[in-house]
């Protein structure tokens, strides 16, 4: 009986092991919870500033004194005369920035070879190239796999020919250079 007690605790400690250490097979499920967005803070519209030929400030007008027709005007002197105040300076005008000029963007590509498109005569010379290397190579010692690699290479080389014809010359470098990298490895 105490070995039945005793495998039967060993069997329930490795279920309940096995149960806690696989959370995939656990059966509690725990919803997510979205937080709610951040109320919206009304804002009040900003007045818009035109900038445009600035209006000199209007300075008070002196009301002319009415006085009898009897009197004789007041006579200033400069003792009387109160000083004269220096004209307010007046605000300078606002120079309207000249426009940022368009000129296109740069032509973005990638860095090294990759950033150049090759001419026809670079093609065809590549092409030559890889064919003269394909052509020491003997077909006839060389296993499957080896094999694959050779024909690979001579339709990379075929498509390549087809590719410069028809001036996709991006498509044609592409080409030559799979097939360039298929004889390097049969060497």
């Amino acid at each position: 009986m105490a070995i039945k007690t005793r495998g039967s605790i060993l069997v329930a400690g490795v279920l309940a092991a096995s149960c806690a250490s696989n959370p995939g097979g656990s059966s509690l499920k725990v919803p997510l919870e979205i937080p709610e967005p951040p109320p919206r803070v009304a804002m009040d519209p900003v007045p818009a500033v035109v900038v445009g030929t600035p209006v000199a400030p209007e300075r008070p007008v002196a009301a002319p004194v009415s006085r009898p027709s009897g009197t004789p005007p007041p006579v200033t002197t400069a003792a009387t005369t109160p000083p004269a105040t220096p004209p307010a300076p007046q605000t300078p005008a606002v120079v309207q920035p000249e426009p940022p000029r368009t000129t296109p963007p740069p032509e973005l590509r990638p860095a090294g070879n990759a950033g150049r498109t090759p001419t026809a005569a670079q093609v065809r010379d590549r092409l030559v190239r890889t064919k003269q290397k394909l052509d020491t190579i003997d077909p006839r010692r060389l296993n499957a796999g080896q094999r694959t690699d050779y024909d690979s290479a001579r339709r990379f080389l075929s498509q390549g020919e087809v590719a410069v014809n028809e001036n996709n010359l991006l498509l044609a470098e592409s080409s030559v250079e799979k097939a360039e990298t298929l004889a390097d490895g049969l060497r």
